[in-house]
């Protein structure tokens, strides 16, 4: 899986988990940057919990073109939204707003059985591995998600939030 923590253009990924390490104190230490951007209940619930064992279910790409509205803006017009089903089928609903870069790379073939290498077509995506949601530059997000079938989502944008759905 080492190759999953390069991007296409030998961009390092995963600051602090990687194959090598995992630097939960380094992790942690990250979020007081991101508390004056992440409104208090995303905030609060990635300092606490972990979307680790979690299925994404479904996940929608925005482009929210209107030829109407002056191209002077700023932000971009693409969100990103994602239904994810807890480990204890508790339903939330991800969503990346003003995304300027949306990255998925997924091939099911790498997705298999480590014994006999027998590709798990019945698991898709697979479940939630690990992520980062780190602070770049001018206050923008960036959120690399791993699945354990070794996709990868790699999403950066001006707004992140969480929200429980009702049952």
């Amino acid at each position: 899986m080492g190759e999953m923590y390069y991007s296409l253009c030998e961009e390092k990924l995963m600051e602090y988990f990687t194959e090598e390490k995992h630097d939960i104190e380094g992790y942690r230490n990250n979020f007081k940057f991101l508390d004056k951007v992440l409104d208090a209940n995303t905030y609060n619930f990635l300092l606490n919990t972990s979307f680790h064992d979690s299925l994404i279910c479904e996940i929608k790409v925005l482009n929210d073109y209107v030829p109407e509205v002056p191209d002077d803006s700023q932000k971009s017009i693409v969100t990103v939204s994602a239904k994810i089903k807890y480990w204890d089928d508790t339903l939330y609903e991800l969503s990346w707003k003003d995304v300027t870069v949306y990255s998925f790379d997924f091939d099911i073939s790498r997705s298999k059985v480590v014994e006999t290498q027998k590709i798990l077509f019945n698991r898709g995506l697979d479940e939630w591995s690990l992520d980062e949601l780190t602070l770049i530059k001018n206050d923008r997000l960036k959120h690399e998600i791993i699945f354990f079938s070794q996709a990868m989502m790699i999403i950066e944008c001006g707004d992140f939030s969480i929200k429980l759905l009702d049952d």
